[in-house]
């Protein structure tokens, strides 16, 4: 059997110092994410003091995350995620429904140092405000309406992020994200929508500092 060369050991040493180098501790990180190019499955349920209901739909999420953060330690990253989303589906039998997002809140990654790509693990939370536009199909409940809400946010997943340069990567992250909704008006059983949905991100990274 042919042993390896003392080049090729020495290349294979590089490769894993270049990368790791990439998520050294002081590194600034910028990211920008979405999950654009696919529908998700989602699960809602109603809950309220008196009673719930679940059921699962399909709907079309495209979802902006923006993130900035800083390396604590090599591969660990905390910071603050923007999220920005567009969510239409069907609510039930009778309703149709568009609503519209803006959040903000923390986020942690850490990357597993390795040879040509990363995997990396991501935890983070959220909260901010929710527009939905109700549509009635059979007006069934009334009229069209619109809701203005609140919204806590939670999720995390497990990614791989494969370096373009000594700067930039590009990360796929599979996760699973749960949102809750709390209706302001006109909700004396404290009526709360919880949503659940699987999807996956796409992104690209930028690294700041000294390699």
């Amino acid at each position: 059997m042919k042993k390896p060369s003392f080049l090729t050991i020495g290349l294979f040493a590089i490769s894993i110092g270049f990368l790791n180098a990439q998520t050294n501790q002081g590194k600034l990180i910028l990211s920008l994410s979405s999950d654009i190019f696919g529908l998700g499955f989602t699960t809602l349920k109603t809950i309220s003091d008196t009673n719930g209901s679940e059921e699962a739909s399909e709907s079309f999420n495209v979802n902006l995350s923006p993130k900035i953060g800083y390396f604590l330690i090599d591969n660990l990253a905390i910071g603050l995620d923007l999220g920005v989303g567009l969510q239409t589906g069907n609510n039930g039998t009778y309703h149709k429904y568009t609503s519209t997002s803006l959040s903000a809140g923390p986020f942690v990654r850490y990357y597993i140092p390795a040879l040509k790509v990363l995997p990396f693990f991501e935890l983070g939370g959220s909260v901010g405000m929710m527009n939905t536009k109700f549509i009635n199909i059979d007006n069934t409940y009334g009229e069209d309406r619109v809701d203005k809400t609140g919204i806590i946010n939670y999720g995390g997943g497990i990614g791989l992020a494969a370096p373009l340069g000594e700067r930039v990567m590009v990360d796929v992250l599979a996760g699973y994200h749960s949102s809750s909704v709390k209706f302001s008006e006109d909700n004396e059983n404290n009526e709360r929508l919880i949503s659940g949905i699987l999807g996956l991100d796409i992104g690209f990274v930028i690294l700041l500092g000294s390699m």
